[in-house]
């Protein structure tokens, strides 16, 4: 289990529920780029077996979050978009080590891990300030659910490639540079990953 350094006031759960056309549409890019990012490893990676597995199988069920969430999106008279910049994500990523193994493979392992990590903690924030929207309420359920799955899945696979003690090591300090990453006001458009 991964232990974030910080929580999610329910300040930003009343934001983002006061605001779900942004929200949902900010969160319909996320699960793209989730996608995206397990194929990328997949790419990377395509002679560990159970990383191609794994990977293609989770960016096949956030393909399929993509849908429920840009169907969601329009219902609430959102226009989807995917391409957006998410600061918090590439904080992470620019935190990530290049080139040698086993560092590198650790590093985007672990931030895979930590993204879903907070997704999960915010989606069960969110359901909370969704009493008005039921519909919604179950499927941010539904999603937190897998997102409790995803966080673990990235880091059994991060042990595999690097051994746990390069993992509890390094996790230690990205869990810093995550904290850091989420932190801020909370200003400009509500999102999935923004400030609280």
């Amino acid at each position: 289990m991964i232990e974030l350094l910080t929580r999610t006031p329910s300040a930003w759960g009343e934001r983002a529920a006061s605001r779900l056309p942004e929200l949902v549409a900010d969160h319909a890019a996320c699960e793209l780029q989730a996608a995206v990012f397990a194929l990328a490893l997949v790419g990377r990676y395509p002679g560990d077996s159970l990383l191609v597995d794994r990977l293609s199988a989770l960016a096949a069920e956030e393909l399929r979050h993509f849908r429920k969430a840009t169907r969601e999106a329009r219902r609430l008279g959102a226009k989807p978009h995917t391409r957006r910049a998410n600061p918090y994500v590439s904080v992470l990523r620019a935190a990530c080590r290049p080139g040698r193994e086993p560092e590198q493979g650790l590093d985007l392992l672990l931030a895979g891990a930590l993204v879903e990590v907070r997704s999960h903690e915010r989606f069960l924030v969110l359901v909370q300030h969704l009493s008005g929207e039921p519909r919604l309420a179950r499927l941010y359920t539904e999603l937190a659910d897998a997102e409790e799955r995803h966080g673990p899945a990235y880091l059994d696979l991060a042990e595999r490639h690097a051994g746990k003690d390069a993992v509890a090591a390094r996790l230690a300090e990205l869990l810093v540079v995550e904290a850091r990453a989420i932190a801020g006001p909370a200003t400009g458009p509500v999102a999935v990953h923004s400030p609280a």
